[in-house]
């Protein structure tokens, strides 16, 4: 469907799971915003995007590894994506990480230790949530699921598949940038976006799952790090 935007366009909300998190949970976010991380993805797009019927979300991310001295990532993110099942609209898409390996990388600040010297570092890679992200983006495109495609992300590999849903399937786009309040939208993201929802504390605080959330006979709780 394409053409003048509906009254309330169907809409499909897509979540790059890891920029959310760095752009809201980490510095330089701040702190006691890590209480938010229990969140309820379908309210919290219903209440970011009031004029929209939000018909599907996706949260595209990947299992996490654990590394020291937090021995606990992998729970906290398992509790979160079990309690994510209970929600009928959305969707988890999941790529894979690369890693743990060993680098030695250049120190940053020369002024510390002499020019060129190398310290050795723990990297983790993740791989596929970027291009899963546009080819479900595009795909659905194609399919004529949606009227209107929300992009929460700032990430500029997505910028080629967002322009050929807007420029060849008249699609409405609209882009959410996590890390607005320290970074401007990438300028690739921009030039293809209708329009930019904001995302501010309260939308946060105010879309919490429930502490205790069933899932059948089992239940999950939030991590006590989060509360």
């Amino acid at each position: 469907m394409s053409g003048t935007p509906l009254a309330r366009p169907r809409t499909f909300v897509y979540i790059d799971g890891f920029n959310l998190y760095y752009g809201c949970y980490r510095p330089p976010a701040p702190g006691h915003w890590v209480r938010y991380k229990w969140l309820n993805l379908e309210a919290f797009c219903d209440a970011l995007l009031p004029a929209h019927d939000v018909t599907a979300v996706r949260y595209y991310t990947a299992d996490v590894v654990n590394r020291p001295p937090d021995n606990r990532q992998s729970t906290r993110q398992q509790a979160y994506l079990k309690a994510l099942t209970t929600l009928g609209r959305v969707r988890i898409v999941k790529g894979h990480f690369l890693g743990p390996t060993m680098h030695w990388m250049q120190r940053c600040d020369p002024r510390s230790v002499p020019l060129g010297y190398s310290v050795q570092v723990l990297k983790t890679e993740e791989k596929g949530s970027d291009v899963n992200l546009a080819v479900d983006l595009l795909s659905d495109c194609v399919n004529d699921l949606y009227d209107c495609a929300v992009v929460i992300s700032n990430d500029s590999d997505l910028a080629r598949s967002i322009g050929i849903a807007r420029e060849h399937y008249k699609k409405r786009i609209g882009i959410v940038n996590p890390h607005a309040h320290h970074r401007p939208m990438s300028r690739s993201l921009q030039r293809f976006a209708h329009f930019e929802a904001r995302l501010h504390e309260n939308i946060l605080a105010g879309n919490q799952l429930p502490d205790v959330v069933h899932i059948g006979h089992r239940v999950v709780s939030r991590p006590p790090g989060w509360r």
